[in-house]
């Protein structure tokens, strides 16, 4: 399978404190050139080649006898800075030529092993620098073929995935493996709306994706819930905006090579035309042209010889006039015009983004019929009578022609208008399409390229401990998928407390989009201990800054062995009361709570009756102690004071407690040990102390003296020394 292939830089940088990014100077190589082939190359002779190494041209190139060299390139210099990745590379050349009309063809070998990746560029002799071309690679003769509209010496090579962060990844291939279906999907999208949206960004992400060997769903994902874990905002828009505009090129340039191919049904292209149509009238973007000059060229593929043009060729009876016809319209004569006439003149209107269908072929058979006619008018500076003497001279007429009439004049005409779109035209269509879609894959290449700049821009990375808690701890990223290297994505604190490195989205993502830093003790195995403080984070460029000043908050989430959770009873409640625990940078605990804060229990005081459940009112507390983030561990004194009350039935049966509540107590803090609570990393706090209940009780007495039921009050005193609860807290940092 052939597959269209645009190339793209991609750059993974990222460097730790302690890890070494140096890398000494390359210098530069001396190249030279070795004489591989060469030829005069003409309308007859369009291929130069050997060893497979080929320059092809078309006869709407050139015109006249040129010579052709191919040279090999030994020593060019290496795709990328560190002088990695060589590449195999040819100079071809065209004598006095440079820059061509049409499309040049380029065939380079390249055999590929089980997961490489083929590459191609273009080394720009200003600049020194290699840039990217538009390539397919085609398996059938393990070529790279390149089109352009320029020589130069183009090179080819290919690269896998080694999952190192100053590996580089340049000039990849991007195409689509979609059907035919989707691409009309995503371009009968664009013409509704206006915009690329749902169809062409997944196609942009499934294909970007692949090609920066992320996966076919990965940057799919991270534009959805996932990424939004791990990217800010800025970078998740920029995504689907780069995302969605090159999935519409693509399926514009795809669906375009399909028909060039002739690997397209006509189902697929009228309903692309009825699209392209409805764009014309309806969108103008910065993607408009681009849709609509596919098009055009596309239609002329598919069209150029059928109804519209009428093109069934003639067979002519011989006649003297048509012989001087012919002759007039011979090569050398005034009336010839070659391919490249035809192709300078129809190109500017298939490039047109406001010619219509109609338009454009009333326009291309206008011009066509004029010429087939210019032999009958004054365009004929020498006249009709001169190529009839000229065609008895060198036909050897010797008897009169038919008498010349219009009828006559009309079928001559009319058979050299068949030729014309039956023999010369559909091959200058055809390089017309092959220029506008190699034009739009420019385009989809500068989309491409944006991206990949994007992704490649530096983001640095700095955390700040101000209280130098963690100076010299060890850190890492986390989570890491396997095509991170660990030891990159791993570093220290410097012993004033700061850590500083720095990292691309794109390497950010090969790793695994990682949203943590984990803070491990200095002298700790990083493979099998805990971390002790963990970080989160999202990518936000052009830097992500963390400052640290230890300020952790304990949250109320259940009580052991139970996350999650909302108190039924009242031993349970001292937890949500607190609520939050805020501890210091210096682990100081040192909080005071104000009261108002209440919660409906399941408990129930009133005997013999189905009651409706207590309420639970935070009066004040205070808590003090101090925490170890390293040990996870502290102790401290909690006092709380609440109300608790609880009320229900009518008359006599009428009950009503009202309770005043204090508990003091001492408390420790130690890592969870329940399977719950601990695979969440939550913290335990474990309360013992005297609780003491002072009680107003409401409800029926009676009146010996009066031997009567009435309701009355009565005040009493409860205490339990030995009193508490274990409550499970989450640490946020």
């Amino acid at each position: 399978m052939k597959n269209r292939v645009i190339a793209m830089i991609l750059i993974v940088s990222l460097s730790l404190p302690l890890v070494a990014c140096g890398g000494k100077t390359v210098a530069a190589p001396v190249t030279s050139e070795k004489l591989l082939a060469e030829a005069v190359l003409n309308d007859e002779n369009l291929v130069l080649g050997s060893e497979g190494v080929e320059l092809r041209l078309d006869p709407v190139i050139i015109t006249s006898d040129v010579k052709a060299v191919i040279s090999e390139v030994n020593n060019a210099p290496a795709l990328d800075d560190e002088g990695i990745i060589s590449l195999k590379v040819y100079d071809f050349k065209l004598e006095n030529v440079s820059q061509v009309d049409g499309v040049i063809q380029l065939a380079i070998p390249l055999k590929l092993v089980e997961g490489d990746i083929p590459g191609a560029a273009y080394l720009n002799e200003e600049t020194g620098k290699w840039e990217p071309v538009a390539f397919m690679y085609d398996k059938a003769s393990t070529s790279v073929i390149i089109f352009t509209d320029h020589l130069s010496k183009y090179g080819v090579f290919s690269v896998s995935n080694s999952g190192k962060r100053n590996a580089r990844i340049e000039f990849l291939d991007l195409y689509g493996e979609e059907k035919d279906e989707d691409f009309q999907a995503a371009i009968e999208e664009y013409a509704i709306g206006g915009v690329p949206a749902k169809q062409c960004f997944d196609i942009g992400a499934g294909a970007a994706g692949e090609a920066m060997q992320l996966g076919g769903d990965f940057l799919g994902n991270i534009t959805q819930s996932v990424g939004y874990m791990a990217y800010g905002d800025d970078v998740l828009s920029t995504l689907g905006d780069r995302l969605g505009s090159i999935g519409l090129l693509l399926s514009v340039v795809q669906v375009g090579a399909n028909i060039y191919n002739g690997k397209i049904n006509d189902a697929v292209v009228g309903s692309l035309k009825a699209s392209y149509t409805y764009i014309l009238g309806k969108v103008a973007s910065k993607l408009s042209s681009s849709v609509m000059s596919a098009s055009m060229a596309s239609i002329a593929i598919v069209d150029y010889a059928i109804n519209k043009f009428g093109t069934t060729a003639i067979q002519g009876r011989a006649d003297i006039y048509r012989d001087a016809y012919s002759i007039y319209y011979f090569k050398g004569q005034d009336g010839f015009k070659a391919s490249d006439y035809w192709y300078r003149t129809f190109y500017p209107m298939f490039s047109d983004p406001t010619m219509t269908e109609e338009a454009l072929k009333t326009e291309i058979d206008k011009i066509v019929t004029t010429h087939c006619n210019e032999f009958w008018t004054g365009t004929n500076k020498l006249g009709v009578d001169y190529y009839v003497t000229e065609a008895r001279q060198k036909m050897a007429w010797t008897g009169g022609g038919a008498g010349l009439n219009q009828d006559l004049q009309k079928n001559i005409s009319q058979e050299r208008r068949s030729i014309l779109y039956n023999d010369v035209l559909p091959g200058v269509f055809r390089q017309i399409a092959l220029r506008i879609n190699m034009e739009n894959e420019t385009k989809l290449r500068a989309e491409y390229k944006a991206l990949s700049d994007y992704l490649n821009k530096p983001i640095s990375f700095s955390v700040t401990d101000t209280k130098k808690t963690y100076a010299k701890h060890q850190v890492r990223f986390s989570p890491l998928n396997d095509k991170a290297e660990i030891a990159n994505w791993t570093g220290k604190f410097k012993d004033d407390g700061t850590l500083n490195t720095a990292f691309t989205v794109y390497g950010h993502m090969v790793a695994g989009s990682t949203n943590k830093l984990d803070i491990y003790a200095p002298d700790a195995d990083m493979e099998k201990d805990e971390p002790v403080k963990t970080i989160e984070f999202k990518v936000t460029p052009p830097a992500v800054e963390i400052e640290l000043d230890e300020k952790l908050t304990l949250v109320f989430n259940g009580v052991a062995g139970q996350v999650d959770y909302i108190p039924e009873y009242e031993y349970e409640a001292i937890g949500w009361l607190l609520g939050t625990i805020e501890i210091g940078a210096d682990g100081t605990i040192n909080q005071t709570y104000g009261g108002g804060k209440s919660l409906k229990l399941k408990e129930t005081w009133l005997l013999g009756k189905d009651g409706s459940g207590a309420t639970i009112t935070l009066t004040e507390a205070t808590v003090q102690g101090n925490y170890d983030a390293v040990r996870q561990s502290g102790k401290g004194t909690l006092s709380v004071s609440w109300k608790f009350l609880e009320e229900g039935g009518t008359g006599l049966e009428y009950e009503k407690y009202d309770i005043k509540r204090t508990f003091n107590a001492t408390f420790d803090i130690a890592p969870a040990y329940s399977g719950l609570n601990k695979s969440r990393g939550q913290i335990y706090i474990e309360t013992i102390g005297p609780s003491v209940w002072d009680i107003t009780y409401t409800g029926e007495m009676y009146d010996v003296e009066k031997q009567e039921h009435y309701i009355g009050s009565e005040t009493f005193a409860e205490k339990n020394e030995d009193w508490g609860g274990t409550y499970a807290f989450e640490i946020n940092n």
